[in-house]
């Protein structure tokens, strides 16, 4: 167990006022019995696109075991994650803030200490609290993460890492058995009354390149589909050739070197199904020790992955579009706090920052502080009503792309998501030297619009044919705008981000070169 991460830069008092708040919401409504504390598994997988699970529609049977968790489960189909990116996206999860507001806006930079934290709020309210990670980037010191968890796991056990630098992990194996260990799922159940509540946080990490899961569940290759030579891609405005070459096993390798992309999405497949069969094999835990139908169960992601779409292969982080943005949400509700067991799909727009809101309102925790009056800044927000049934209603949900820069011309993205619709905006940053000078201190900086891009997705779920030159009459552009006007106006250190993410990572390079060379083998 280690201890609490060391804080960040401070904060402004209006962000940290903000952030004792955002977790305070109103009660959930008389559409069920107050809780009987229930045990609560928070799952997260990494890099899990939900387009590619079978519970999702997904042509493969990646997902078995989690499409016998949906049949007794509600499915939700418009959730979002606010930054395709691990430790931004989990602060969100944790904090009910978005980015710019908790803090988090990159890898390695730790949640700061006076910001509250879903794990704090629950143990006081009661609950024996455990965390267990299997992915570097979520280590303590790096993202400051273990604060309110009265037992934290974050030791990356397996032999064989993450290529190329054999980065530490835990595979999902040791995970599932270690959470059985620390479940105490192996034993009889005690007497009602003589523990605790558990509130469990388990973070798989398989999905996450490079792909290679278990000989066993290598299940879907298809035909080969040779990569083609770059320069036989026409020219595009926005998106760029983007290989991952380091996510690319030996195995999806010609001789010459050429990907077969085909071979690394199966691959990526099975990782998938890796997952699925541990969860599956924790489930069977929960269910042999008489606490499965008593718990609380959330499965989620903190991203998605680019397997190809806008010409960005085997990583994410990069676009906001809805392979990496978009993830996968599925809730099992304990059957004693219903009549009726609450399944089925739920259309309504949610975000990940909107989790924390959602489970303290349901077990009718307090909430940490009242709003601040006349807010208008977005922040998560309770969906405990629509557990209980499918309320549509358009609500708008954000997501960023933020990058480093040491030098102007750097490009910064913000999109909103409102039912159907998803509006794009993508930020260059100038100086008066023009694009391309130098991000030296003093320099007066600005950001002005670089383009804007419009989708329809029910039509479009790929998002591949962008509507803003003529939007149709029924696509509420006017709306979408003023709502991502207020995201970016809110993001007050935008301007400055750039230079500030790079020189935190030069700051890194000099302190602990080591630790910059496992991001970068990740992918960061």
């Amino acid at each position: 167990m280690r201890p609490p991460g060391k804080p960040n830069a401070a904060l402004s008092a209006t962000v940290f006022a903000l952030a004792l708040s955002a977790l305070a919401l109103p009660s959930i409504s008389s559409c069920a019995r107050p809780p009987e504390r229930p045990d609560i598994l928070f799952i997260s997988i990494d890099t899990l696109r939900r387009d590619h699970m079978s519970v999702y529609g997904y042509e493969l049977p990646t997902t078995p075991r989690l499409d016998e968790f949906a049949a007794e489960a509600l499915v939700f189909t418009h959730a979002q994650t606010p930054r395709a990116k691990t430790t931004p996206a989990m602060a969100s999860v944790f904090t009910g803030l978005y980015p710019h507001d908790h803090g988090v806006r990159d890898l390695a930079s730790p949640l700061d200490r006076r910001v509250p934290v879903l794990a704090e709020q629950l143990r006081n309210g009661g609950y024996n609290t455990i965390g267990l990670v299997a992915n570097w980037v979520l280590t303590d010191e790096r993202s400051g993460l273990a604060r309110g968890f009265k037992t934290w796991i974050e030791d990356l056990p397996d032999e064989v890492g993450v290529p190329p630098h054999n980065v530490k992990q835990r595979r999902a194996a040791s995970v599932t058995d270690a959470a059985i260990e620390l479940l105490d799922l192996e034993t009889a159940p005690k007497p009602e009354g003589k523990r605790a509540p558990w509130f469990a946080w388990l973070h798989y990490m398989d999905p996450h390149g490079a792909y290679d899961p278990p000989e066993k569940h290598q299940l879907f290759d298809r035909a080969p589909d040779w990569l083609p030579a770059p320069e036989s891609f026409p020219a595009h405005p926005i998106h760029k050739l983007r290989l991952a070459d380091y996510n690319v096993p030996p195995i999806a390798k010609s001789a010459d070197g050429r990907v077969d992309l085909a071979k690394v999405r199966a691959l990526y497949d099975g990782e998938i199904h890796y997952v699925d069969a541990e969860i599956g094999r924790l489930f069977d835990a929960l269910r042999a020790a008489g606490r499965f139908e008593k718990t609380l169960i959330i499965v989620t992601s903190d991203h998605g992955e680019s397997l190809g779409d806008h010409r960005y292969w085997f990583e994410h982080g990069f676009y906001t579009y809805q392979a990496t943005c978009a993830v996968p949400l599925l809730i099992r509700v304990p059957a004693a706090t219903t009549e009726t067991p609450w399944t089925g799909l739920r259309h309504s727009d949610v975000s990940l920052v909107d989790i924390a809101p959602t489970i303290l309102d349901y077990l009718k925790l307090a909430p940490m502080r009242p709003l601040a009056e006349g807010r208008t800044r977005p922040f998560g927000v309770s969906f405990a009503r629509q557990l209980a049934e499918d309320r549509k209603g358009s609500r708008p949900v954000f997501s960023e792309k933020v990058e480093r820069a040491d030098l102007s011309g750097t490009v910064q993205d913000k999109a909103v998501r409102l039912g159907d619709w998803k509006l794009i905006r993508r930020y260059t940053q100038l100086l008066p030297e023009g694009p391309g000078a130098a991000l030296s201190a003093g320099k007066e900086r600005q950001l002005v619009v670089l383009s804007e891009e419009l989708y329809e997705l029910t039509s479009d779920p790929g998002e591949e044919h962008n509507l803003i030159s003529e939007p149709p009459e029924n696509a509420p552009i006017a709306e979408l705008s003023s709502l991502l006007l207020e995201f970016f106006e809110a993001d007050t250190d935008l301007a400055d981000l750039a230079q500030i993410l790079q020189r935190q990572r030069e700051e890194l390079e000099r302190g602990d070169p080591e630790s910059l060379r496992s991001l970068e083998a990740l992918g960061y």
